[in-house]
C-alpha cells in the first residue's frame, strides 16, 4: 500500500480545496489533513491545511497543479466553432 504525502500546503482552505478539485478532474484521489480543526475549536486559531496524495500519484498530481489555467484566444475560438 502506498503512503500519503503532502503535495500542497496553505493557511487557507479554500486554496486547498481548489487545488482537490484540479486533482479530482483528473481523477487523481486526495486527501484534506486538518480540514475540520476550526470546527471542533472553540475560537479559529492559524492552521496550516495540507492536501495529501498517494506516493503513486504524486508526479501526476504535481504536474496538474503546475498547470497554468490561463485560457488562451485559440482555446476561445475552437470552443465557438
Amino acid at each position: 500500500m502506498s503512503e500519503l504525502v503532502t503535495i500542497f500546503q496553505s493557511s487557507y482552505l479554500y486554496e486547498i480545496e481548489v487545488a482537490k478539485t484540479k486533482l479530482a478532474s483528473r481523477e487523481i484521489p486526495s486527501y484534506i489533513k486538518n480540514e475540520f480543526v476550526n470546527n471542533i475549536a472553540v475560537f479559529p486559531i492559524s492552521q496550516n491545511y495540507y492536501l495529501m496524495v498517494s506516493e503513486r500519484d504524486f508526479e501526476a498530481a504535481e504536474k496538474v497543479l503546475q498547470e497554468n489555467d490561463e485560457i488562451s484566444e485559440d482555446d476561445l475560438n475552437d470552443s465557438l466553432l
